[in-house]
């Protein structure tokens, strides 16, 4: 099925950017459980004691693994979709050789959540992180299939459903593919976390939606200074 399309691949070992949705400002989660400041420290104990001894980052490389198998599929949201999974089966971790990349993936899927929620014509402020995360294994690699096989870049995610499912059963590890949304950029979509290790912080940005446009903060919030996609791209601030 997928004989013409499949026809390479490449002994990966580089690390890889992960941008997640974060809160850069600190808060007290156990402010609205008590105002007897003995029973939240007793509480603050409890929370520390059972985090001894956990990665601290270990959700950067396992959690969306857990997402396609966390309800079931005709459940009222059945899962996580993404490009290579329907979100019942099984779940997959996507990663981009350049932080730049990252950001357009990750902006256009907001503003696309921003519009579905009705919210594309406020201000809306989203804080980021950026990991760096290592991934070493063999990988199909897809990149510049996408000129005979467009449906790889494509909004609709039917023939990368199938062509995901495929791999997963076949046992790979996962591809390499061109970003759908950073011409320039290339896409690692990992379908098991054993070929990824060593997650490290990155950085901090803020997103920020107003008037229709989306300018980025390259500092932790409140942002000194907002700045435009082309500039940081044409300025090489994301590498």
């Amino acid at each position: 099925m997928f004989a013409n399309l499949i026809t390479a691949a490449v002994d990966f070992n580089e690390f890889v950017f992960r941008n997640i949705a974060t809160v850069i400002t600190s808060e007290d989660l156990l402010d609205d459980l008590s105002e007897d400041p003995g029973a939240r420290a007793y509480g603050e104990t409890l929370v520390a004691q059972h985090r001894q001894g956990d990665d601290h980052y270990a959700p950067v490389i396992g959690r969306p693994f857990t997402y396609g198998v966390s309800m079931a599929p005709d459940a009222v949201c059945s899962g996580i979709r993404s490009r290579f999974s329907d979100g019942t089966r099984f779940g997959v971790w996507y990663g981009s050789l350049a932080i730049i990349t990252t950001v357009y993936e990750t902006i256009f899927h907001w503003i696309r959540f921003l519009t579905d929620a009705g919210m594309e014509t406020e201000s809306v402020i989203a804080e980021r992180r950026v990991f760096k995360v290592h991934a070493s294994g063999i990988l199909v690699d897809l990149r510049g299939k996408e000129k005979k096989f467009p449906d790889l870049i494509s909004d609709h995610y039917d023939f990368t459903h199938r062509l995901g499912d495929y791999l997963y059963s076949a046992g790979q590890k996962g591809l390499l593919v061109q970003s759908a949304r950073d011409a320039g950029g290339t896409n690692i979509a990992t379908f098991t976390p054993d070929i990824l290790s060593d997650p490290r912080h990155q950085l901090y940005m803020s997103y920020i939606l107003g008037n229709g446009i989306v300018r980025i903060s390259l500092d932790t919030y409140p942002a000194r200074k907002w700045l435009g996609l082309d500039y940081i791209k044409r300025h090489g601030l994301l590498a």
